[in-house]
């Protein structure tokens, strides 16, 4: 079981996580990765996961040319789970909001994520991240919850 201190530790670096997106900080996000292992990284948007440096690395070059503006928060209560000594994986939900660049209309989302961290002599670094939507049915039922009229169900 995890202990209070290490816990606290891994939500202090998705602290960092929610305000580096929010400044588009990808030197800062890289930086709360394990530099020593290859990333897995698996955004809702990306048709594959990303494996390599380079790839993650694309990836963001491709994501800061066409968001102007981003937020990212999270929502739950992050639950940990131990796999390893030195592995644990958070699980929680997360809600994002952009502009993309030429539009003048933002988007937004909610996503499921299950992130890993290994400790390492420096401390706790993400090792995997992998964002996980709803399925589209699910999804779509729950647009249409939101847009009852309210107290219709009293």
């Amino acid at each position: 079981m995890l202990d209070q201190e290490h816990k606290l530790k891994i939500l202090k670096i998705l602290a960092e996580l929610e305000q580096a997106w929010g400044e588009l900080d990808f030197i800062k996000i890289r930086s709360l990765w394990d530099q020593n292992q290859a990333p897995i990284y698996f955004a809702e948007e990306a048709p594959a996961p990303l494996l390599d440096w380079e790839a993650l690395r694309q990836y963001w070059s491709f994501t800061a040319s066409v968001i102007k503006r981003m937020n990212m928060k999270i929502t739950s209560i992050p639950s940990f789970h131990m796999l390893t000594a030195d592995l644990v994986t958070v699980v929680y939900t997360m809600h994002w909001d952009a502009m993309i660049n030429g539009d003048t209309r933002p988007m937004g989302g909610d996503n499921r994520v299950c992130a890993t961290f290994r400790l390492t002599t420096d401390g706790w670094y993400f090792a995997q991240y992998v964002e996980s939507p709803l399925a589209p049915i699910a999804y779509i039922r729950s647009l249409y919850e939101k847009v009852t009229t309210p107290g219709f169900a009293d």
